[in-house]
Order: structure tokens, then sequence, then C-alpha cells
């Protein structure tokens, strides 16, 4: 039986693209971002949590759940869905983590390394099958052979085009006995013709979507490298990209005709205390040119007396019951894990209200206008880790004065 996952381009202006991905349960809005999972758990939400939230497709890295020789969850018989009591949403699953880049031992023809909490583990095509046999997810990407060191020779490039693209027919083989869709990864690393050969050899697949991979490379080096690879892939596939998760980024993925994004940006400023709040196309009402920030700090000790929501036109849990800025500066302050909770929600829930704008921009034609816009509103620097130089703050008239007590030493 041939796995389908049926896309359909809604608007598409040069390479701008708006589509839909068409799952069984679901359809999947396009540019849209995965829910980036820790060990297939949403970082701080339980499934109750994501009940609130605008969360259809979560990414799951296969490699946290073989720390063990024999993973439990390899012997749980339900799949997946049932395992991570995620029954409501959509699975994809890679093997690598599409947060980070991280040098591992050398792969073979026979395996793919990777690093677990319980050490460097091994994934072979078989073991790979199994996984698939006992997961089930809704879509899941075949092996890759990443490069990880950015000054990798033509040779080693070569090498990992060719080995991706055999294990690319062996796992494909697998998938469509089961009838899973996959994603195909696009190599060539930093070799613009390895790129392009990998993507006319990765085309020719049967395959319902593809992978480029743009992790590690340089701001003077991604944007020439994602062109190379999207240029040979055909329009009615989606194509995911990692690497791409700020917002600037996402924009500049759009521009050139990427679909889908790893969410991992909702997470990564959660865990530096601060909340997502800008705004793009007909929402972003200020298009005056400043420096003005993405998001907030809510470590700030100014906001201890600040009552009000994150963001008075948010919808989310944490800004429309509303939890204050104040609130929930106390809340990370104390160490509540209900701060980082609150946080996580909003974020996840921005970042997708991000993605519609998007979507609702390229389909009223003001696409690049609105990036322009976005890009002279706000600033575009690295956010700081808000809790970096903090100290925790004392209340001497509620919780009184410390004193050190003297101590009688008896002999």
């Amino acid at each position: 039986m041939v796995s389908t996952l049926p896309f359909t381009l809604t608007a598409e202006s040069n390479i701008l693209r708006r589509g839909n991905i068409q799952f069984k349960s679901k359809t999947i809005q396009t540019p849209a971002c995965l829910t980036y999972s820790l060990r297939g758990a949403v970082p701080h939400l339980i499934a109750d949590n994501l009940k609130l939230l605008p969360i259809d497709l979560i990414q799951v890295s296969l490699e946290q759940f073989i720390e063990e020789k024999e993973p439990s969850s390899l012997k749980y018989t339900q799949g997946l869905h049932k395992y991570l009591h995620l029954e409501n949403q959509l699975l994809f699953c890679d093997v690598r983590d599409a947060l980070k880049i991280s040098p591992v031992s050398f792969n073979t023809d026979k395996y793919l390394s990777v690093e677990t909490h319980g050490g460097v583990r091994q994934v072979t095509p078989a073991l790979w099958a199994n996984m698939l046999d006992v997961y089930r997810p809704d879509v899941i990407a075949t092996m890759a052979d990443t490069v990880t060191d950015m000054e990798a020779k033509t040779k080693r490039i070569k090498r990992s085009v060719d080995r991706t693209l055999r294990w690319l027919d062996e796992n494909v083989e697998k998938a469509k006995a089961l009838n899973i869709p996959v994603f195909a990864p696009v190599m060539g690393h930093t070799d613009e013709e390895e790129r392009a050969r990998s993507s006319i050899e990765t085309a020719q697949r049967d395959v319902q979507g593809f992978i480029v991979n743009l992790l590690g490379l340089e701001e003077d080096q991604w944007e020439k490298q994602l062109k190379a690879s999207v240029d040979n892939l055909p329009k009615e596939k989606p194509r995911l990209a990692y690497g791409l998760s700020t917002p600037e980024k996402i924009l500049q993925g759009v521009s050139n005709g990427v679909d889908l994004f790893d969410g991992s940006y909702a997470f990564k400023v959660t865990e530096k205390g601060r909340a997502i709040t800008l705004k793009f196309g007909d929402e972003l009402k200020d298009t005056s040119e400043g420096n003005q920030s993405k998001t907030i700090n809510l470590w700030d000790a100014g906001l201890a007396h600040s009552f009000e929501p994150i963001d008075t036109t948010c919808k989310c849990d944490a800004c429309s019951r509303p939890h204050t800025k104040a609130y929930i500066h106390h809340l990370l302050n104390a160490h509540e894990m209900l701060g980082p909770i609150l946080l996580m929600s909003h974020n996840i829930y921005q970042l997708e209200n991000f993605m519609h704008s998007i979507r609702t921009s390229i389909e009223n034609s003001r696409f690049e206008e609105d990036k322009e816009a976005f890009m002279k509103h706000y600033s575009h620097g690295v956010e700081t880790d808000g809790m970096k130089d903090h100290v925790d703050e004392i209340d001497n008239e509620s919780l009184g004065t410390p004193l050190k007590k003297k101590r009688n030493l008896v002999l």
C-alpha cells in the first residue's frame, strides 16, 4: 500500500506558498510550526494544558527514547500516541533533536550514532523499522547521516548524501508496508552542488515531504544553501526546515518556499523567562521604525507592580484569566512551577498566532510589505537570559529581615 499525504497549495505568488496538509484526522494549515517536545512531552505542560492551546502537530525526537538497550517504550504495544497520552495530536517523529546539532561518534553504512542520557546508541535501519512498527506515528523522517563538522571536506559530504539515500530506500519500503507517510532529509551540508544532487535524487523517491537541515550554518551561508535545496524540490510536496526557528528566520524561510518549521523558539524564550509579544501583518498596528523587543523579560524586577496581563490582546489562558505580569514575575522569583507553565502556554499560543498572521498576509498578497515593516519595527538580536545576574528578592516587610543567629559552642 502506498502512503499518501495530500498537500494542496491554496495561494502561491512566486516562491511564497500557502497550503493545507491533509492528515486522516486533521488539516494542517501552512506555513506552520511543529510544536517542540522533550522526551515526548511539551516542556512544562501536561495533556490538560494542551487542550487549551492550538497544538495539532507535535515533533518527537526518537533518540530521547533509546537511552536503554531495551527501551521500555518498545515493549508498549498500543502505539506512541497512547504511551505519551497524546491521542488528540498528530505526531511527527525524527531520530535526532531538531533543536540542536551535536557532534557524536561517527556513523557507518550500518548505523547512525545518537547521543542519549544512557550514552551513545546506534540506530540501525532494523531498529528504525521496529520503532516505526511499534510507535505508529502519523508521519516519520527517514534516517539521515547529518554532518556536524562545519569544516567538513567534500568527500565526507558526498558520503553523507549517498549513505542517506541508501537508508532512505530501505526505510521507505518499511513505511509503505505500514502505510505511514515519510519525510526525506535533503543533505549536502555546506556544499551547494551536493545539496542540489541530494534534492534531485531524493525527489525521485516515493516520499510525502522533505526536510532541509540548516542547523549550525552561519547567517551568510544558510540562505544560499536553502535555495540550493528548495530549487530542486517538487512544488506539490511540503518542505520542513530545521534551524529556522526564530521569527526572523521563519520569515526568511517563508520567502524561500518553506512550509513547516520547528517550534523550538517558544521553548527557548520560556527557558529565559521571557514572554513573546511580537505582532505581524494586520496585528502590527504601530509600523514605525524602531528597536522594539519581541519579548518581555518577566524576571525584570520592574514588573513586580505591573498588574496587567502580558498582552491585553492575547486570548491564551495566561492572559485571558488574566494572570498579571507581577504575578508571573513573583512565580519565577519564587521558583514556582506555575510560572514556566503560564509562560510556555502563552509563548506557544503567540507563536501560532504569528504563523496565522503570516498565512493571512500571504493570502492578502502583502507578505513582503508586512515582512519589511516587521524587520524595521523590532530589534533582532538574540534574547538574553532574563535570569542572568538575577538575585532573588526578599520582602522585608512580610518575611522579616534575615538575621544570622548567634550560636554558642558547648564543649
